[in-house]
């Protein structure tokens, strides 16, 4: 059974869509607070705040990403159906480890379950693209290696030693991504001539 592929890609604007909805929902300020109790209230969710930042322009990078992936297939099977499902419930259970990276930062298990969320749902995007390039039969070769997947799943491990590294840790993953992109592209350069 295939599907067309608009169906899926409006499947995942709207899974999106209401991941990034309910992030912002876990942030709470109690009603009535005046002066300083005001103050004190915004200065505790501002860890809540910047773990929601994160998130959003993650889950925008990944709804990014998983329209990139997407731009060759004309028909989803089964197995990109599967695939797809399993990143759409990566995406939508984002907002969990948010919110324990958010109260649990300083310990191992904020980070490493955020770290665990969001590799295992770029390795899934990876194998997706995989699949494609595999089912397109051209000669390109397969997409650049995921190594934002490879440096957040390392940051569990990480996390196990310094909850902090893990968090600083995740910033290598632009840069290594990058690189990578600039290798596939002069590989793909160098196949074609």
């Amino acid at each position: 059974m295939c599907l067309p592929k608009h169906r899926v890609l409006a499947l995942t604007d709207g899974v999106v869509a209401i991941a990034m909805t309910l992030l912002v929902l876990d942030i709470d300020v109690p009603d009535g607070l005046r002066g300083q109790a005001l103050v004190d209230a915004l200065d505790d969710v501002r860890g809540q705040v910047a773990t929601f930042l994160l998130s959003a322009v993650v889950i925008a990078l990944f709804w990014r990403a998983h329209h990139a992936v997407l731009r060759d297939a004309e028909w989803i099977n089964g197995t990109l159906f599967w695939c797809n499902v399993a990143f759409l419930a990566l995406v939508s259970l984002m907002p969990f480890p948010t919110r324990v990276l958010a109260d649990y930062g300083h310990q191992p298990l904020g980070p490493g379950l955020y770290g665990a969320v969001i590799g295992a749902a770029a390795l899934v995007l990876y194998v997706m693209a995989v699949c494609i390039a595999r089912g397109s039969g051209r000669r390109d070769p397969f997409p650049p290696f995921p190594v934002q997947a490879f440096v957040f799943l390392l940051s569990v491990g990480i996390a196990q030693f310094s909850p902090m590294g893990a968090v600083y840790s995740w910033l290598a993953s632009v840069p290594l991504a990058l690189l990578a992109h600039r290798h596939a592209a002069r590989t793909s350069r160098a196949a074609r001539h």
